[in-house]
């Protein structure tokens, strides 16, 4: 779509452009340079290529937002590979205040909610035990693949803390319900 061809089928204007670079992969400049006499002395290797691959790319997307004029009408993207890896980087860090903050509040809705005026009855304790089972069972699972080395990312660390605690919190609050049912049956 917007674009706007002459009746000889000419490209006469387009509303947008989009231009690739297709880089080497790392073995491939490896490959390419291994043999060059300019890089004997500096210990050639598939890491070193890596980080000259990532640097560029870091360069060229720098360069491309630099080159954008402020007045422009015209709107300029530079992606790469390693902006990608960035952006996946950055969202697979855990937001400790949030994870503490979203477990602390169903803490205290599941305490609140089950407690009731009846000690006999309260299940305030089944509350709280419930959300930090559910918390040490995320630990627990968070730690194992850490000690497997397998690697994080934005699923592990900010959805599966949730999904757990909502699946869990709901299993409790069904047990519960299920308990006094069928206390009040006996």
């Amino acid at each position: 779509g917007g674009r706007v061809k002459s009746s000889q089928d000419a490209l006469l204007s387009a509303e947008a452009l989009q231009s690739m670079f297709l880089l080497m992969s790392p073995k491939q400049l490896y490959e390419h340079f291994k043999d060059d006499y300019e890089i004997h002395d500096i210990n050639w290797n598939e890491e070193k290529a890596t980080a000259i691959l990532e640097s560029w790319q870091r360069k060229f997307v720098e360069v491309v937002h630099q080159s954008i004029p402020g007045n422009s009408s015209q709107s300029i993207h530079a992606f790469s590979t390693t902006t990608l890896n960035d952006i996946m980087k950055s969202f697979s860090d855990v937001s400790v205040i949030r994870v503490a903050g979203g477990y602390l509040l169903m803490l205290a809705y599941a305490c609140v909610t089950m407690l009731r005026w009846d000690c006999a009855k309260s299940q305030g304790a089944v509350g709280l035990a419930g959300v930090l089972l559910v918390a040490l069972s995320v630990a627990a699972g968070l730690g194992l693949c850490s000690l497997l080395g397998l690697s994080f990312n934005a699923a592990t660390t900010q959805v599966l803390p949730f999904l757990a605690l909502g699946i869990g919190v709901d299993d409790m609050f069904l047990l519960a319900h299920s308990f006094t049912e069928a206390g009040s049956n006996i």
